[in-house]
């Protein structure tokens, strides 16, 4: 699957458009993005968004149930286009996401951010699988997933990302709750939050024998 774009946009030079942006700056960046798409996506950030002191881009979650890619990206392409600028230069689609050249807090004197609306199926599911690592981890979150998907395998599992946990013979879904997996793959008593690094899963089968 492919989750992220790296800098979409640049100029004549080959130089990116964009900018990071601090933690400050992600709530009202997302708010203003909500006012333009209509869209509820101050609680969809994926990855890394709004984990670290900056990030190198918003990476927001869409229902894809709810709104298809190309309906975005007409919608923020009339927008931009109604504001006298060429749409071609703001909105670019890829795999998964739509990427919207984004200004921040919604006014360009403060530099560009790339946004990523990455369109899922299971947006619960999706806040879970594509969640970032937390700061104190020394690992990935593609790292700590690799991590589930063997403990998975072992048991005859395996870890879907559009959907779930799915039986590695019959492909049927298995569950698509993080803390059901948790119980099943860790111990009786384990919730999502120790699946939520490298670290937490290791210790959680510490005194497992």
């Amino acid at each position: 699957m492919l989750t992220e774009g790296g800098n979409v946009f640049k100029d004549s030079s080959g130089n990116a458009k964009t900018q990071r942006i601090n933690l400050a700056d992600i709530a009202p960046t997302i708010k203003w993005l909500e006012a333009v798409t209509g869209l509820p996506l101050r609680d969809n950030t994926l990855g890394t968004t709004g984990l670290k002191p900056t990030s190198g881009d918003l990476d927001l979650g869409v229902d894809s149930n709810q709104v298809s890619k190309d309906d975005l990206a007409k919608l923020l392409s009339d927008y931009v286009a109604q504001n006298g600028q060429d749409p071609r230069d703001w909105v670019r689609k890829s795999g998964i996401s739509v990427h919207f050249l984004t200004p921040i807090a919604g006014r360009a004197d403060r530099g560009f951010v790339q946004t990523d609306f990455m369109f899922v199926p299971k947006m619960e599911w999706a806040r879970f699988m594509l969640a970032g690592s937390p700061p104190d981890s020394d690992f990935k979150g593609a790292s700590r997933n690799i991590l589930i998907n063997s403990m998975g395998k072992a048991l005859g599992y395996k870890l879907n990302q559009n959907t779930g946990l799915m039986d590695r013979t019959t492909n049927e879904l298995i569950t698509d709750d993080p803390d059901e997996i948790a119980k099943m793959l860790l111990k009786p008593g384990a919730t999502r939050g120790d699946l939520r690094s490298v670290e937490s899963i290791l210790a959680a089968l510490r005194d497992d024998p």
